[in-house]
């Protein structure tokens, strides 16, 4: 019996530390719930109605019609798209995009930069699902790298970015994209 339970610690001992290696990245959207300014928690209800809840994550962004935005601002009702890490224990939002203003129809993704054709002016990410996304990218689209204004050009192979798109049928075109080093 000792050595089970010392087995069933160790097991579980193993699974926490090991949480951070196998949280993955996901994407989900929904209407935001409720907001807990006080534990930096808020609940998404995704389209099936199930409700998330969701911590911030140290260097969460917010983007709220295309400026960046306050926890804070986050209100009942907002409807969103949430790039997280899907860790063991929580849910960790590191990018929630507010649906609203010239972003109110846009989507989420993120992925690793796998090519960039700049004679078409197409971008190639391979995303979480190892499939890869090509997008057009218009004269209009915002580029910032670490935090900065950027030009597509700047981008490296592998590099980890974050885009906001419009779909129009098998067509999708960047209106923002956010980047940092791999």
């Amino acid at each position: 019996m000792k050595s089970f339970l010392k087995w069933v610690s160790a097991m579980a001992a193993v699974a926490l530390l090991a949480g951070p290696t196998l949280a993955g990245e996901a994407l989900a959207s929904g209407k935001i719930e409720s907001v807990n300014a006080d534990k930096k928690e808020f609940v998404l209800t995704a389209a099936d109605g199930k409700n998330n809840t969701f911590a911030l994550g140290e260097d969460y962004l917010i983007n709220r019609a295309g400026k960046e935005g306050k926890f804070s601002e986050l209100k009942d009702g907002d409807d969103v798209s949430v790039l997280y890490d899907k860790g063991v224990l929580t849910w960790t939002a590191e990018y929630i995009l507010v649906h609203e203003g010239d972003h109110k129809k846009c989507e989420l993704g993120q992925g690793n930069l796998k090519s960039w054709d700049a004679d078409k002016k197409r971008l190639t990410l391979t995303g979480f699902d190892n499939k890869d996304y090509t997008f057009e990218v218009g004269g209009s689209s915002q580029v910032q790298l670490g935090g900065k204004p950027s030009a597509v050009d700047e981008l490296k192979l592998g590099d980890r970015a974050t885009v906001i798109f419009l779909r129009d049928g098998d067509k999708m075109t960047i209106m923002q994209m956010v980047t940092t080093r791999k």
